[in-house]
């Protein structure tokens, strides 16, 4: 039977990989940064073609991160979360957060990439939930199975979210060590983020 847990945070995972694109996240720091472009103004700034600015706009708008409105002949994008898409504002406030702190998309990307998937946000729900965890625990606790948990484990170990102790034990790195844009989502995985519209 599948846990439930499999399918932990189902919006924020697959936002988080629909972000990773350099040319997606090229165009939403265009938007944050410029709200009101037209496609092709974004395109120019984003410097990539029209085209693949247009597809990957309508990926974001639908995954709740900008809206569009028609002005004319031309169709323009705010930063705005749709309310009915789960977490879009905590995700979009946290990625302006990021930009504004460091601007820098290859480690943006690193850090979502731990969020990519629904056993991992499994995991580390579980391990805040718990304080702390063995291999073993956090397996039989999610219903995962070990060879699962070590390599999600092991990513999230290299994203420096999760650490193991001497007695093998893995925690959640505190986060004073976190960068912001970690905080900000580990945050969202526990429903604490402000930002979120979590059910």
């Amino acid at each position: 039977m599948r846990s439930g847990q499999a399918v932990y945070h189902p919006t924020l995972w697959r936002t988080c990989r629909a972000l990773m694109n350099e040319r997606r996240l090229a165009c939403l720091s265009v938007v944050l940064a410029n709200p009101g472009l037209s496609v092709g103004e974004i395109a120019r700034m984003a410097e990539i073609p029209e085209n693949q600015a247009s597809i990957n706009l309508r990926a974001l708008q639908a995954r709740g991160l900008l809206a569009a409105r028609r002005d004319g002949r031309w169709i323009r994008y705010d930063a705005e979360a749709d309310p009915l898409v789960e977490h879009a504002a905590a995700v979009l406030q946290a990625l302006r957060l990021e930009w504004r702190r460091c601007g820098d998309t290859g480690q943006v990307m690193e850090t979502l990439r731990a969020f990519t998937h629904s056993r991992r946000l499994t995991l580390l729900g579980f391990l805040v939930r718990k304080g702390g965890a063995t291999h073993e625990e956090i397996a039989a606790g999610t219903r995962i199975s070990r060879q699962a948990v070590g390599r999600h484990l092991e990513t999230l170990r290299r994203t420096g979210l999760v650490v193991p102790t001497k007695g093998g034990v893995w925690k959640v790195m505190a986060r004073r060590r976190l960068s912001g844009l970690k905080r900000d989502l580990l945050d969202v995985v526990e429903n604490r983020c402000p930002h979120a519209h979590c059910s």
